[in-house]
């Protein structure tokens, strides 16, 4: 059933501009046939009248009826063609509507190749000109350590950015997901362990979590937790702090920060494809993360929100997860 799903909105212009050419057809020819027989009921009448006796009785009576017919008939054309209308400008409408979001896709992936463009320039040359000088030999020995560690920072930059491009495209594309219940507590620590590898110096205060059973894909949690991670390192400032509890059958994971916040009405305008808070200064990032982030949640059968005080205050990003077994504290 998945399968045929996509196919139905993988092709949907085609089907949809396949609907109206045959709704046209269909109402033309019976718009053709219908009038082909009005014609013919009034070559009828006219014969009629014309062999009629001059009675002035008969003939006043044969055009009252024919005026009766006559309006009925107008009253009918009227009506299917207002039918006949409606259904063409749903019709209009429905492919202006599939015209337009291929238009949109068409820019989204316009904006993705020149983000892509961009962001593997700064590591590929970076890891190229220290690979050059290590290849010449022009880097002092106690200097070695603290590049070699720059060039694995690079590379898990670009391996993040793969995963980022690769998630985008699931996002979009309606990928389905495999949830399987797992337990949060050995999950986090074991993304954050992960994480702490790449990012040494990164301040996450772990609070209490529970150890609820939820269902989750590791894999697209493991992109939501880094795409979340990220923002916070961008836009954070200082400690991030992660706590979860679970309210009414439904595990809640937030995420705070002490960085630059935001005004309370711009929360959904942070999840939009392409979005970036220039504000802090920062000019690297996709503007994808969030967006990414909220559509692998929904496909999990789970969400992701935001709230914060205003600017300057901080943010709070809410993951939220089906529990699977109950809370096994």
């Amino acid at each position: 059933m998945s399968a045929v799903r996509r196919a139905l909105i993988d092709n949907a212009e085609a089907l949809v501009f396949l609907l109206a050419t045959l709704v046209v057809a269909t109402l033309l020819v019976w718009w053709s046939l219908f009038s082909s027989g009005l014609v013919g009921e009034v070559l009828q009448l006219s014969t009629t009248l014309a062999n009629l006796e001059s009675d002035d009785v008969v003939r006043a009576a044969a055009l009252g009826e024919a005026t009766a017919r006559a309006e009925r008939q107008q009253v009918m054309l009227l009506g299917e063609g207002s039918v006949f209308a409606a259904m063409l400008l749903v019709c209009t409408g429905a492919l202006f509507l599939v015209a337009r979001a291929r238009r949109d896709a068409g820019r989204r992936m316009i904006r993705l190749l020149q983000f892509t463009t961009h962001e593997l320039k700064t590591p590929i040359a970076g890891v190229r000109i220290l690979l050059q000088s290590l290849q010449l030999g022009s880097i002092p020995e106690e200097q070695r350590a603290r590049l070699l560690a720059q060039g694995v920072l690079e590379t898990e930059r670009l391996a993040h950015l793969a995963e980022t491009i690769l998630a985008f495209q699931r996002a979009t594309s309606k990928a389905r997901l495999k949830p399987a219940p797992a337990a949060s507590e050995p999950l986090l620590r074991e993304l954050l362990e992960l994480r702490k590898k790449t990012f040494g110096d990164e301040e996450v205060a772990l609070g209490a979590v529970g150890n609820a059973e939820v269902k989750v894909d590791r894999d697209a949690f493991r992109v939501v937790l880094e795409n979340l991670l990220d923002n916070a390192r961008k836009y954070g400032g200082g400690c991030v702090a992660m706590s979860a509890r679970t309210v009414d059958h439904r595990w809640q994971l937030e995420v705070k920060d002490q960085g630059v916040g935001f005004a309370p009405g711009e929360a959904e305008r942070l999840f939009a494809p392409f979005e970036r808070d220039d504000r802090s200064g920062v000019q690297t990032g996709s503007g994808l993360g969030l967006y990414i982030s909220r559509q692998l949640m929904r496909d999990m059968g789970g969400d992701l929100s935001a709230t914060s005080e205003g600017p300057g205050k901080g943010a709070t990003f809410t993951v939220t997860l089906s529990v699977a077994g109950g809370d096994r504290d």
